[in-house]
């Protein structure tokens, strides 16, 4: 499943503008699976990828700092199969590429959320030290004129 999400990552990068991102991918180290992961240039944009371990049927899909969905089990379908994994993380890049996603730092938590269309993925991480900047912070999109929707 792993070269799928390599594939559809080059896929989004190639369709930005030159320079915009660039995919990584990596063993994690003790055998821990494997990671794809495309780098925004623009420091006001949200890295994302996916982590999956080895020999198992779910992916773990995060943006920004430390928002992470399980999926299928956080998704929209609870019992999607491979080829739906990957539609699902195509979704919520797209969005993220487009910059419809944020985080609000509270003072015990931080709540992402990626927006795809009308449904809104959201998870809470509990708990978090209270250190400053508190508040919402909007990731910009990828590119000013971005290809991808």
């Amino acid at each position: 499943m792993i070269e799928q999400f390599k594939s559809l990552f080059e896929m989004l990068v190639a369709e930005l503008p030159a320079g915009t991102a660039k995919v990584n991918f990596y063993r994690v180290p003790r055998g821990d699976g494997s990671v794809v992961e495309v780098l925004p240039s623009n420091q006001k944009s949200a890295s994302f990828g996916v982590h999956i371990d080895d020999g198992v049927e779910y992916v773990d899909f995060s943006f920004g700092r430390i928002g992470t969905w399980e999926l299928p089990q956080e998704g929209r379908n609870h019992e999607a199969e491979a080829e739906e994994l990957v539609q699902e993380v195509e979704q919520m890049a797209r969005a993220v590429i487009a910059g419809k996603c944020d985080e609000t730092r509270g003072l015990f938590s931080l709540t992402s959320r990626v927006y795809v269309e009308a449904y809104t993925y959201k998870v809470v991480d509990l708990p978090m030290l209270p250190i400053p900047p508190f508040g919402t912070r909007q990731y910009a999109p990828y590119a000013s004129t971005s290809t991808v929707t």
